[in-house]
């Protein structure tokens, strides 16, 4: 796509966004550390997201039996925590610094979702390192929708959402770079 027809784009979708029901948002920001066993290991990276987030964990468990791993169904193999609202805009400006305010390109999807990867959980402004919990890496994964897209999860009377609803790509560049002055790059090239 040429350089004028990014431009175009970009001015379409603040004509879009007038419309309130057009107006994106952030729905949620998800973190996850997978540890593949259960144990101290996944108690400490629970510790880590609750000191990250200030909310509880939930542990996430096995869907399938793979011997060489040595993992069964139903066993506990990582942590996740699920944070919203004014909270996930706060956590995710505060993510977002580790990363100089970059997100790779090919870390979107066409459906509003993104994610980035957090090497070092001590890089989080406002973590310090503990000798007792070590260092963790972590996957952080956020979501952009536009008002009225619950009518396709709530449980009663559920209904389709036409695919003119759901954000696009480019849509959810274009929202993080005007919100939170993220910079779309093809590779990153952090600076420690």
């Amino acid at each position: 796509m040429s350089s004028k027809a990014q431009k175009t784009q970009k001015s379409d979708f603040e004509e879009i966004w007038k419309n309130p029901m057009k107006r994106p948002f952030l729905e949620k920001i998800v973190l996850n550390i997978g540890v593949g066993a259960g144990g101290e290991e996944l108690e400490r990276a629970t510790t880590v997201l609750e000191t990250i987030t200030g909310r509880k964990a939930v542990k996430t468990m096995s869907k399938k039996n793979i011997k060489e791993f040595n993992l069964r169904i139903g066993r506990p193999i990582g942590t996740k925590v699920t944070v919203r609202g004014k909270e996930g805009e706060k956590l995710l400006k505060r993510l977002l610094i580790v990363t100089n305010n970059k997100i790779l390109k090919k870390s979107f999807d066409n459906y509003g979702n993104f994610g980035f990867g957090i090497p070092e959980h001590i890089s989080i402004p406002g973590i310090e390192y503990d000798t007792e919990i070590g260092i963790y890496g972590l996957d952080v994964c956020g979501k952009i929708v536009r008002p009225g897209m619950r009518v396709k999860n709530r449980r009663t009377k559920r209904s389709k959402i036409s695919k003119h609803h759901y954000v696009s790509k480019l849509e959810t560049q274009e929202f993080l770079n005007k919100k939170y002055n993220v910079s779309i790059v093809k590779k990153l090239d952090l600076e420690w």
